[in-house]
């Protein structure tokens, strides 16, 4: 693959682990000589050892900036000449591919193998060897899934390399690296403990893994045989999550990422001043910016997705909805994702004291076009976000000073990956899959149940859609599902994303108009179903080749 060089490898390794180990305490094998120390020494002190096991949780990757959420229908970047703009209109490749993780995947995969490859000869007393070779497994399946989900099959490659092999190493076929990360996860199971911080690998987190792959093994992207096996097994991994009993939905969804719950399986952590992110300062509007802003307007799409408090669309009778009071008795989702005309958003734009506006979207308002000349600062679509946004910070600002935690996995998506594989491996969903999918929607405040009996499977898809639609937007999970259901070349390819263009009245009413807001429409065609492999890697390996279809 020519992904790795031993002696670079080793000095990156060592310079990493002494990092990571003066971060986090003091004293070390020969402190008056740090640079003396060897790799080999690094597997003869417990201490680097652990100190090696929290890098390799640094590897984790945490909050995107604005790629995943704005190249869907879910919401846009306002910046015409970034990434994600480029994306919607089909200007990528395998030269540039804003959505390409090959290399850092496969770099963070060779330093969970040099652990597997030394940790049994090291001082760890046993029953925390195991516990660390299950965390192995489980990062290892992590980083090998994010390499699935975007290219398909990969080179499976399981232990550390060395110059006098082959490193020119050929794909394998995309259920090969399934099975191999089903593996991994189930060994990672077997070795984990079951009760520890969301910030570390447990037995249900490394479930919750193995269910979320098994489910994309199953989807029609990636199950070309169509084996209805795979959402059986999907199914009965999320099952046992849902019957340990460990989890639960936190109720208020205002705060679920603002304070420690136990819906989170497994997330990344934050903490100032060693690691923070950026996210308070870029969801903004201009008055509440600190040198970010306009980088995730929510779309017509998206807010039309949310059902109503009583739990039906918008569109379906008897909903309730208002077209001249659209954002009046929607589901409670709603309320703690899109901020929208008339309502409260905190903030400050140079730090203490916060403060809290009232939102003008409208026409003519201070957080849409007041100002012609920092209007593409505000939102383009009517909407702003403010899921999982600390309204109460007031050190933000481009890049720093949230620390929010990334959940990567969390108890709503195991009941709707569970909804998802136990309605398709059935003839039609049975009482299961109408109690999660209740659950989840109970949660957001609607109390009236969808009877047992009352959809087909084809209805329960469509509805256990849209529930992931809204339940996990801006959770980059909606270009994925897109993908593997295929179904964006439908969804996206063509339409442009819309939002609303609101008219304040002389009598203080709103009159509101749904406009595109795309200049062109959305490219997404059949070969993007798969991203291609990167050309600076098959240029180095013939045996990457064929590249992914359409891709030679």
């Amino acid at each position: 693959m020519g992904l790795f060089q031993s002696k670079i490898f080793k000095f990156i390794f060592v310079a990493w682990t002494i990092f990571l180990f003066h971060s986090c305490k003091s004293g070390m094998l020969d402190p008056a000589n740090p640079g003396a120390i060897t790799s080999d020494d690094v597997w003869k002190d417990t201490k680097l050892i652990e100190a090696y096991v929290a890098g390799m949780y640094q590897d984790v990757p945490g909050w995107d900036y604005n790629l995943y959420n704005n190249i869907t229908d879910e919401a846009r970047s306002n910046y015409p000449g970034q990434a994600p703009n480029n994306v919607l209109v089909g200007e990528w490749d395998e030269t540039n591919c804003p959505m390409d993780n090959w290399a850092g995947s496969y770099q963070r995969i060779r330093r969970i193998n040099e652990l597997l490859a030394r940790i049994d000869g090291s001082p760890v007393p046993a029953d925390r060897k195991s516990s660390i070779k299950g965390e192995a497994y489980f990062l290892r399946a992590l980083h090998y899934f994010g390499l699935a989900k975007r290219y398909g099959g990969v080179p499976i490659i399981s232990q550390a390399q060395t110059l006098s092999e082959d490193l020119l190493v050929k794909r394998n076929s995309i259920k090969e690296t399934f099975d191999f990360i089903v593996d991994d996860l189930e060994n990672a199971y077997a070795m984990l403990p079951t009760d520890v911080s969301p910030s570390k690998a447990s037995k249900w987190a490394a479930k919750g893994l193995q269910a979320r792959a098994l489910l994309f093994a199953a989807s029609p992207l990636f199950n070309t045989t169509n084996d209805p096996t795979l959402w059986s097994k999907s199914a009965a991994a999320s099952k046992l999550i849902i019957e340990s009993g460990k989890f639960t939905l936190h109720q208020n969804l205002k705060t679920l990422w603002q304070v420690a719950n136990k819906e989170s399986l497994f997330e990344v952590q934050y903490k100032m001043p060693e690691k923070y992110h950026g996210l308070d300062a870029l969801v903004k509007p201009l008055r509440l910016a600190n040198n970010d802003a306009g980088q995730c307007s929510p779309t017509q799409e998206l807010v039309d997705a949310f059902p109503m408090a009583n739990g039906k669309r918008i569109t379906e009778a008897g909903s309730g909805y208002n077209a001249q009071n659209p954002y009046v008795g929607r589901d409670q989702r709603f309320y703690a994702a899109i901020a929208y005309n008339g309502s409260k958003m905190k903030g400050t734009t140079s730090g203490p004291p916060l403060k809290e506006i009232t939102l003008e979207t409208f026409k003519g308002g201070q957080d849409f076009d007041a100002n012609p000349a920092t209007k593409i600062y505000n939102t383009i679509t009517g909407y702003y976000r403010i899921k999982s946004v600390n309204q109460e910070n007031t050190l933000y600002s481009y890049g720093y000073g949230s620390t929010q935690p990334w959940i990567e996995l969390r108890y709503a998506e195991v009941l709707l990956n569970y909804a998802e594989a136990q309605n398709e491996a059935l003839s039609n969903p049975d009482a299961s899959v109408y109690i999660a999918i209740n659950t989840i929607r109970n949660r957001a405040g609607i109390s009236s149940n969808i009877p047992q009996g009352s959809l087909t499977k084809e209805q329960m898809r469509e509805l256990i859609r849209n529930e992931r639609y809204v339940e996990l937007c801006f959770e980059e999970k909606r270009y994925f599902d897109l993908r593997r259901w295929k179904v964006a070349t439908s969804v996206l390819h063509g339409k442009k994303g819309t939002g609303v263009f609101i008219t304040k009245n002389a009598d203080g009413t709103f009159t509101f108009q749904y406009l595109a807001i795309d200049p062109n429409p959305i490219v997404f065609t059949e070969k993007m179903y798969f991203i291609p492999i990167p050309f600076s890697e098959t240029s180095k390996n013939a045996n990457l080749l064929p590249n992914n279809p359409g891709w030679q």
